[in-house]
């Protein structure tokens, strides 16, 4: 962005400074209220006159609380680092306990799941008449559909995990890393389930990416 600059009777140039400029020297939003105040002028937005702005930077009280400041930013980073990296080694190694059924009780388990969340949702949602199916009455695709989601849903109590990430990014990450573990651990223990996991984390991961 151009800076405005005027012109003393002198030809001195007068120059100003604006707030993307100053962060990048240094400054903080603190030290910009703490030692220089208001701005110069408002107008196209807010601007410091640069020689204001280097007499306060030549000034010792203002150089210990930019050291100070940068301190506590270094350590802020840091920390926040290494509790993204503990978490997300939580989210890489917490065991995934899935229930061992043969095919016919997680068939069983997954159409009473279905209907338990079927007859919430008539609670939650004024209109919606509870509709209970068997495992007879539903189509082969519909059935594994709701399998995967009972075994997801028996993962459930992983996304815990997510709350220990710091917000931002990493949240993002975290959520990726264990939607592809939970998912590889429902093929990994119910291999006919392989391809409607695929299809299931395909549109997860879209969703994520809409957000």
């Amino acid at each position: 962005m151009a800076l405005p600059q005027e012109w003393h009777q002198d030809r001195t140039a007068i120059t100003y400074l604006s707030i993307d400029t100053l962060l990048a020297r240094g400054w903080t939003p603190f030290l910009v209220r703490a030692f220089l105040g208001d701005p110069d002028r408002t107008v196209p937005v807010e601007l410091y006159l640069s020689s204001r702005v280097r007499e306060v930077e030549r000034r010792d009280d203002f150089v210990a609380a930019r050291d100070v400041r940068r301190r506590r930013a270094e350590a802020l980073r840091k920390a926040t680092a290494k509790r993204r990296e503990r978490a997300l080694d939580a989210i890489r190694t917490v065991p995934l306990d899935l229930p061992c059924l043969s095919q016919s009780e997680l068939a069983v388990r997954a159409i009473e799941h279905r209907n338990v969340l079927d007859a919430q949702r008539a609670v939650l949602s004024w209109g919606h008449r509870p509709n209970p199916v068997t495992v007879e009455s539903v189509f082969p695709g519909e059935l594994i559909r709701w399998q995967v989601i009972y075994l997801r849903d028996a993962l459930a109590g992983c996304h815990h995990l997510l709350e220990a990430l710091p917000p931002g990014a990493s949240q993002a990450e975290g959520r990726r890393l264990l939607t592809e573990r939970i998912f590889g651990a429902i093929a990994a223990a119910y291999p006919a389930l392989e391809l409607e996991c695929r299809r299931q984390q395909a549109a997860a991961q879209a969703t994520a990416r809409a957000a």
